[in-house]
């Protein structure tokens, strides 16, 4: 069946982060990319299952550190910045496809994100938000709950993501995969797959 949908994980795909900034402010040391040791709280957080104050008193509790709301989402927040070329090739795509961002992110991050990084706006309310649709990737739920929202067909949607296993569900479900490392290897893959120059 033909793509008429483009969809788009956030972290790492359109903005970047990095945490350095995150673990000095908190006085622990660099830990994995995906913050290991508080999965569980993190994955609560992005489904919307537990309060801001109730995952501060979590990542408190793990990382041993004090500090007041305020300044937590503040550096929470300090690790973002834009992937520009993949956010210039989202605009491209979008003069052929509808678009939308799928992502597993909380209610700290997102509209700090929004807010901060206007070079996304023109995805306008076409957003999966984890902790709106009550679910996260790769659950196949979150897969469901996000193009139900937008009353979408896998088989006619192309999604990109920087995690194998999120590919791999999406695959599984019908959907056009393709796991994003490098701009150009991504750009190269979407090219072929829409049949476009990007």
């Amino acid at each position: 069946m033909e793509i008429k949908n483009v969809i788009f994980d956030l972290g790492k795909v359109l903005i970047d982060f990095n945490f350095s900034s995150f673990w000095e402010s908190i006085g622990a040391e660099k830990c994995e990319r995906f913050l290991d040791e508080a999965q569980e709280p993190i994955l609560l957080f992005e489904a919307g299952k537990i309060s801001k104050q109730q995952f501060l008193n979590e990542i408190q509790t793990t990382y041993n550190f004090d500090m007041n709301m305020q300044d937590f989402e503040k550096i929470w927040c300090d690790v973002f910045s834009e992937k520009s070329q993949m956010i210039e090739m989202a605009k491209k795509i979008n003069k052929k496809y509808e678009i939308f961002i799928f992502s597993n992110t909380d209610e700290i991050h997102f509209p700090y994100i929004w807010k901060k990084f206007p070079s996304i706006h023109f995805f306008k309310e076409n957003l999966m938000l984890s902790y709106e649709i009550g679910s996260v990737k790769p659950d196949l739920d979150s897969y469901e709950r996000a193009l139900n929202k937008f009353d979408l067909k896998f088989e006619e949607c192309l999604f990109i993501d920087d995690r194998p296993i999120n590919i791999q569900v999406a695959e599984s479900l019908g959907m056009k995969g393709i796991l994003h490392k490098e701009y150009e290897d991504t750009k190269e893959r979407i090219s072929e797959i829409l049949d476009m120059t990007l």
